[in-house]
């Protein structure tokens, strides 16, 4: 079987469930002080996911390529 299209799923489900899992945790964040610093770090985790998920991607379409 051909599970070389489940990477392609997984990939933007995971980025969905972060989406998720930011969202819950700023705000249970909303009253504390350093706020600001915890969202300007999990834009940039973000944007690193983003970045790995496009690589991935990338790589996926230059193996199938291969085959």
């Amino acid at each position: 079987m051909d599970f070389s299209y489940l990477a392609l799923l997984l990939c933007p489900l995971m980025l969905i469930a972060m989406f998720f899992i930011i969202k819950s945790m700023n705000s249970n964040n909303n009253q504390s002080q350093g706020n600001n610093s915890n969202v300007t770090e999990m834009k940039k985790n973000i944007g690193k996911l983003m970045e790995q998920n496009e690589k991935l991607v990338k790589e996926i379409e230059s193996l199938k390529r291969y085959r």
